[in-house]
């Protein structure tokens, strides 16, 4: 028996019988028929059998903040009159529509849009033709098969889509009946380089920040699935690098991958996501609060500081205790200092030269309310170095280093709430009311 009937042999063993095919091929029973039998090329888009669904977008230069005081440039798409971010909107249409796209070429550098995942377009739909500054272009297509899909620029790709020029494309099935989930979350990642150039001819980016739809830990809002509650999470990489997203508390079900239902769905708790892949997830909520991270230890930071980058939170409901009773101390935990001191404290001033004190990995006093350009002094008490991070009333933050028994000191000119933390021990905070 050659090396090839052995193959074929074993695969049958563990498969079970074939279906006729082309010649050696093999598979589960239905799939390769189902395969082969399926048309391919383009939908005449006169065989809609919806509505007839028309977006128009157009692109902007915008400055956002990707993460606490990290401020970057990004390209984004628009829909006219319509806030401005990244990802960009949405395109939700349902099984059968006809669907319009016109993009309106607002910038200075040519642009496209590329329907990623859809298989029904024809050929100059398909979004590698540049419309130039100022021209416009209808993008035209018939969405025939469900699923999770986006669009990006596909101009000068390592670039556009790299400054953020994507968003997500649903197409819902024609039958809602199908739908066994309450809820949908949309959860686009990307990665991206704060010291990148855009002007710069050679584009070589090296992440620093990891985003999920355009923002890092600790910006990223948490989930909301209630106990019971079904949600469906569609998982779109339209980044650079392969993320390993893990789950604490849960299982989900992975029920489609790249816009297409597995024929078994399988439950796990980690899934890895190659760019421009998309799976679609069911999560069942339950009692608690448990994160969902990337597993690739250096995507859940921030320019290297942990905790960042991909890392939030899906909250259920009340948190229980190992007996299943309700657990008040799980309740206050991640908790930090109210945004305002309380005005029972005394007011300081230089007379009183105050000083917060880390020890224990605590900060003591942790609240404190001071004179406007009263000197505060950090001293640190503990066997090992802190980091503070100071946040000043209108957002700018400031990064020191608070060595082993040494101390900072910091002139508070701003009136309003200073808030700080440590940085390797984000649980260590304080809060500040200047008046």
């Amino acid at each position: 028996m050659n090396r090839l009937a052995t193959l074929i042999a074993v695969l049958v063993a563990l498969i079970g019988p074939t279906v006729a095919g082309p010649p050696g091929g093999l598979g589960r029973p239905g799939l390769i028929d189902r395969f082969l039998r399926q048309p391919v090329g383009t939908v005449p888009v006169s065989r809609y059998t919806g509505r007839v669904r028309e977006f128009t977008l157009d692109v902007r230069r915008i400055t956002a903040e990707i993460a606490p005081g990290v401020r970057v440039e990004q390209w984004a798409f628009a829909i006219p009159g319509q806030p401005v971010r990244v990802p960009g909107p949405e395109i939700r249409v349902r099984q059968g529509d006809l669907v319009r796209l016109t993009l309106r070429n607002t910038f200075d550098q040519p642009h496209t849009i590329h329907p990623h995942g859809i298989i029904s377009v024809a050929q100059r739909m398909d979004g590698l033709d540049e419309v130039l500054p100022g021209q416009s272009f209808i993008y035209e297509f018939v969405a025939t098969e469900a699923g999770t899909f986006a669009y990006h620029c596909h101009f000068q790709t390592n670039l556009h889509l790299n400054m953020g020029m994507y968003g997500a494309l649903i197409v819902e099935p024609a039958d809602s009946k199908a739908r066994v989930w309450k809820s949908e979350h949309t959860l686009i990642l990307d990665d991206w380089d704060s010291r990148q150039d855009p002007n710069n001819p050679v584009h070589r980016p090296k992440a620093n920040y990891f985003l999920v739809n355009g923002k890092a830990a600790p910006l990223i809002p948490d989930l909301q699935i209630p106990p019971g509650d079904v949600s469906l999470l569609r998982m779109i990489n339209m980044g650079y690098t392969q993320h390993s997203m893990h789950l604490h508390g849960v299982t989900f079900l992975v029920m489609a991958k790249d816009g297409h239902d597995l024929p078994q769905p399988y439950e796990a708790d980690t899934l890895l996501i190659a760019p421009g892949e998309r799976y679609d997830l069911l999560v069942k909520g339950r009692d608690g609060r448990f994160v969902f991270h990337d597993h690739t230890g250096p995507h859940a930071t921030n320019d290297g500081v942990y905790p960042g980058g991909i890392h939030f939170m899906v909250n259920g409901g009340p948190p229980l205790d190992q007996h299943g009773r309700p657990d008040p101390q799980a309740a206050q935990a991640g908790h930090h200092h109210g945004a305002a001191a309380s005005t029972s404290l005394p007011l300081l001033d230089d007379r009183h030269s105050p000083v917060v004190r880390a020890a224990g990995f605590k900060f003591s006093p942790g609240e404190m309310r001071v004179k406007q350009g009263t000197t505060v002094r950090w001293s640190n008490a503990d066997f090992v170095a802190h980091g503070l991070v100071l946040r000043a009333p209108d957002g700018t933050e400031t990064t020191r280093g608070l060595p082993r028994g040494g101390s900072i000191s910091e002139v508070l000119g701003k009136k309003g709430t200073y808030t700080y933390r440590c940085l390797p021990h984000p649980f260590m905070t304080g809060t500040i009311r200047v008046e």
